[in-house]
């Protein structure tokens, strides 16, 4: 399990967690659950049903979609926040090139949050909104 306190300090530097209050936070912290992935391993596979949002913790990864790098990514950056609004099928593969510690936040639990402070959604949709523009064609990074 993931050290509340380093979550804390994890989740203030996604921004769409940013400006959360500390009990919204808490309730993050409370709901993530820590997954280590070794290198070579996919995080999240293309075609399959996402569940979730990951932020990477420790280590790096790369985003590929149908085969292609699309970029790389590190600690502190995040993907799949667009299954946090919906089950959708991931448009790309995330796989760890060293070992890389993730804190992964499901969308059941994800929702409880958002009927609780709905100003969560209106930045979720602004995360949303820029990614779609960074790359209309993988307008999700998971």
């Amino acid at each position: 399990m993931a050290d509340a306190a380093a979550t804390l300090v994890y989740l203030k530097k996604v921004p769409i967690f940013r400006a959360l209050p500390a009990r919204e936070l808490e309730f993050i912290a409370r709901s993530v659950k820590e997954r280590v992935y070794e290198p070579g391993a996919a995080i999240v596979k293309q075609g399959e049903p996402g569940v979730g949002f990951f932020l990477i913790a420790e280590g790096r990864v790369e985003v590929a979609h149908d085969g292609h790098r699309i970029r790389d990514m590190g600690a502190g950056e995040f993907f799949g926040e667009m299954a946090l609004m919906e089950e959708r099928i991931r448009t790309a593969t995330v796989t760890a090139k060293e070992r890389t510690r993730c804190l992964q936040l499901v969308r059941w639990d994800f929702r409880a949050l958002l009927k609780e402070n709905p100003d969560l959604a209106v930045k979720m949709l602004e995360v949303v909104v820029q990614r779609l523009r960074e790359h209309p064609l993988t307008h999700e990074s998971d």
